[in-house]
């Protein structure tokens, strides 16, 4: 019998052991996105200052919303996460068509 107890405490230990880590994994992919949308925040504005285009920063930026979007679609089925995948998804492919455009 002492023995399930001293099992069954590990597993409640791992348990918040897990949880921890979940916390930690999502707070640094947050952190690591903040960091992403203001260096390219900072290359859009370089950017506009210079007249250069900023079309693919712009399509990394849109992918980003769109792809995290259809990940919570998949989990939530929300109409809202319908609604700003399509619109991320429209403005997404607006700049890969301009992207591609500017060549020809």
């Amino acid at each position: 019998m002492e023995k399930d107890k001293i099992l069954e405490k590990s597993r409640m230990e791992n348990k918040n052991q897990d949880e921890m880590e979940k916390a930690i994994r999502i707070e640094g992919e947050s952190f690591s996105l903040l960091f992403t949308l203001m260096a390219g925040l900072a290359v859009v504005v370089f950017n506009h200052f210079h007249n250069l285009s900023s079309d693919s920063v712009m399509i990394m930026f849109w992918t980003s919303c769109a792809s995290s979007r259809l990940y919570r679609l998949a989990k939530r089925r929300d109409m809202s996460d319908l609604i700003t995948m399509i619109i991320s998804l429209v403005i997404l492919v607006f700049y890969v068509v301009k992207y591609f455009s500017q060549g020809w």
